[in-house]
């Protein structure tokens, strides 16, 4: 398969929290092209089984892969800690692949903490993935983690903010001591002003989306992938698998702006929402 630097991103996850590594990549890359994938039908990843999420995301990475993208970004945390292998093992001769986990571990922001709190789905804590990785680069670093099971599913049904501050008060009143604070679920980006609020701004946040979408411009550009020109005629497509959850229409339209026009088109079992700029 051809590809070149006009070629699309593809970009993948459970639901709604990778809007948040496309609406970056819009930011750092503005001439980029990218097809966005949300597995609505079977959200939230977090408490299914590992064969299930490899499964799916194997599915749904194979299905960009025939969209001819020129890179993979896995935006979810579950599934890069429970599918990356399989997946990389499969496409990393072929396109380029990106998760949300390698870049943030690597980074050298961990240098200036001690004692650190990790908060994601059930999947990925149980999985030992972050600490694994984080302990590999850093051994002075203290972690803590807590399995947040309710956060995402509430996220993506659009729950209003005053009814999930009590449920991120009673999480996170566990994580004491802490002076960093890892959301190692994308959906959670969706809450860091309110996590911010929590900790009275004494607890670093550390920024996930610029880390990692700094890493994918910085791979595409010395594969000389990189997309220097706007390319006419070409819109951002988002799929859903199932129909299109009023919410994730409504965090399109905002993180997307604009006018936009929602199309749904039937794709085998997938149906998929496609947005034009005018």
């Amino acid at each position: 398969m051809k590809i070149s630097p006009l070629s699309p991103i593809g970009i993948f996850d459970s639901g709604i929290g990778g809007l948040l590594i496309a609406k970056e990549i819009k930011i750092q890359m503005p001439y980029e092209d990218f097809i966005y994938f949300g597995d609505t039908k079977n959200m939230p990843y977090g408490e299914k089984s590992k064969d299930f999420i490899i499964k799916n995301s194997m599915k749904i990475a194979s299905f960009l892969y025939e969209k001819k993208c020129k890179a993979l970004v896995i935006a979810c945390n579950s599934i890069t800690s429970n599918a990356l292998d399989l997946i990389h093992k499969k496409f990393h001769k072929k396109i380029l692949i990106f998760n949300v986990i390698d870049p943030v571990v690597r980074n050298t922001v961990f240098l200036s903490y001690k004692r650190i709190g990790i908060i994601a789905t059930p999947a990925t804590i149980y999985s030992n993935f972050y600490t694994r990785k984080i302990k590999n680069n850093y051994h002075h670093l203290d972690i803590i983690q807590m399995p947040t099971p309710l956060l995402a599913p509430i996220i993506e049904n659009g729950w209003e903010i005053k009814k999930i501050n009590p449920i991120i008060k009673n999480y996170l009143n566990h994580l004491k001591s802490i002076d960093a604070i890892l959301l190692a679920c994308t959906h959670y980006l969706f809450l860091k002003q309110e996590i911010k609020n929590f900790f009275h701004g004494k607890v670093h946040l550390i920024d996930i989306q610029k880390i990692v979408v700094q890493e994918i411009k910085k791979k595409l550009d010395e594969k000389k992938l990189l997309c220097f020109r706007p390319i006419w005629n070409r819109f951002p497509i988002f799929y859903t698998s199932s129909s299109i959850p009023f919410f994730f229409e409504e965090k399109v339209r905002i993180l997307f702006g604009k006018k936009v026009f929602f199309k749904t088109h039937i794709f085998l079992i997938l149906s998929h929402l496609c947005i034009y700029y005018s």
